[in-house]
């Protein structure tokens, strides 16, 4: 990543408690994307203690991000992806959660009203899901029964549930999400931004601000989506923005949005029902 035309950030945070950042959507790779060792040097870089690793599209193969967690599961967690389609598909959720290695699994929205067995095994199996946007309607109300039936899993929705820039300020797509926050397991991105407009993304406030009034401090979770933006001063910039308050989200909340809630979600072995054993080892009271 390349610093770009950005002007170079000093940052001053006004928030009286510092505190360090877990990342609730991140991205590394081998055929796609960086690999982790670029990863480690943005998050040493500012602050960020913990990533979630969370597979890209069209790759099934997740032993990389499995090898990542087991060096070190303090610091990273994993959310895998399998082929839906393939005829071993709930065969394959089953042999990535028990490896230990990953406590969630990746799902597009939609797939929910097609494969909903697939999104029930991996509940079963207690792991949380990543729904990826967009969230029409008749796909939000499924995702709302779903989340009703399996309250002992977390569901993470992507990218602000992706508001079309153009219907600022008012976002009337952005109805079906906001209906989601119904259900206490439902959590949502702030992330993606650099995919929807131009820093310092004036036009996404007010769908940001309806996001938290409808979800509120303990179900928004900061997300990178590292590297798709492209350059460190982007990267950097959306912390900056995130937690000074500059995003619509008041900067007191910051150290949940930021690290509290994505840490429960993703760190916590409190929560973890996925993968015990590895956690287990990692965490031991012992």
């Amino acid at each position: 990543m390349q610093n770009g035309g950005l002007p170079r950030l000093h940052l001053r945070y006004a928030v009286g408690v510092m505190f360090s950042i877990t990342d609730a959507y991140g991205h590394c790779g081998l055929r796609k994307y960086l690999p982790i060792a670029d990863v480690k040097r943005i998050t040493d870089r500012h602050g960020v203690a913990r990533a979630n690793l969370v597979q890209h599209m069209g790759e099934f193969d997740n032993s990389y991000i499995a090898g990542i967690v087991r060096e070190e599961p303090e610091r990273f967690s994993g959310v895998f992806l399998v082929d839906i389609d393939a005829p071993d598909a709930s065969a394959a959720i089953e042999r990535w959660a028990s490896t230990g290695h990953f406590r969630g699994m990746r799902m597009p929205a939609e797939t929910i009203l097609t494969h909903l067995s697939l999104w029930q095994k991996a509940a079963d199996l207690g792991l949380h899901l990543v729904a990826s946007a967009p969230f029409p309607d008749v796909a939000a109300r499924a995702i709302t029964r779903f989340a009703a039936a399996n309250p002992g899993n977390a569901l993470q929705l992507t990218h602000l549930g992706l508001p079309q820039i153009d219907e600022s300020p008012g976002f009337p797509s952005l109805a079906p999400v906001l209906a989601m926050a119904s259900q206490p397991g439902i959590h949502v991105q702030i992330s993606g931004m650099h995919q929807r407009g131009k820093p310092p993304y004036t036009e996404l406030v007010p769908a940001i601000r309806q996001i938290w009034e409808a979800f509120g401090e303990a179900r928004l979770v900061y997300g990178s989506n590292f590297p798709v933006m492209e350059t460190d001063q982007v990267y950097e910039l959306e912390i900056h923005l995130l937690r000074s308050g500059r995003l619509g989200i008041p900067e007191s909340a910051a150290p949940a949005v930021m690290d509290a809630n994505a840490r429960r979600l993703w760190f916590d072995r409190k929560s973890l029902r996925a993968g015990s054993l590895v956690w287990r080892c990692a965490f031991s009271d012992a």
